[in-house]
């Protein structure tokens, strides 16, 4: 976790006063784990970039094995 004295110099804004930078540490803090578990659920929906859903994993890989004679 940042200390106060981190993100005092992240702001770098002298003139806010502790409880406030405090608070917006959490804040971001808390926004961080939202992202986060979105992105924990969209990658295992499979919904992220290159990736393909897991319910299409089979459909793909019995595709790729049927031999194409034609």
């Amino acid at each position: 976790m940042l200390t106060l004295e981190q993100m005092k110099k992240l702001l770098d804004d002298p003139s806010i006063p502790d409880e406030q930078v405090l608070e917006i540490r959490d804040q971001l803090y808390a926004l961080a784990e939202i992202i986060y578990e979105k992105w924990q659920q969209d990658k295992k929906a499979g919904k992220l970039p290159g990736r393909k859903p897991p319910e299409l994993e089979d459909w793909y890989s019995r595709k790729s094995s049927i031999p194409s004679g034609r």
